[in-house]
């Protein structure tokens, strides 16, 4: 199986550009991932197995889109979507 490959940056519209931050933990250990607006990064937890970890980029890319594009989606449609971009891009072998 290839592996998905997580850009250090992701241009999520011009001229905003979010960082990705690696961490080893959340204070609340159920969190994988955040979106922090004000500081433009998305933040994934290390030591996700790589299926979690595309679908909580996925997930918070999802989150950084909503916002700069001012476009309200409700969570739950986010996960969603979160589970259909997933299987859009593995099973188009578009991951690595």
């Amino acid at each position: 199986m290839k592996s998905f490959k997580i850009p250090a940056r992701l241009k999520i519209k011009n001229k905003v550009v979010y960082e990705i931050v690696w961490v080893d933990s959340f204070a609340d250990p159920d969190v994988l991932g955040e979106c922090r607006f004000d500081t433009k990064q998305i933040v994934l937890k290390q030591g996700q197995s790589e299926r979690e970890i595309m679908k909580t980029f996925i997930h918070e890319s999802l989150h950084a889109m909503e916002f700069e594009r001012g476009i309200k989606i409700p969570h739950k449609v986010i996960y969603q979507l979160e589970d259909a971009v997933y299987y859009f891009l593995f099973h188009n072998d578009w991951h690595g």
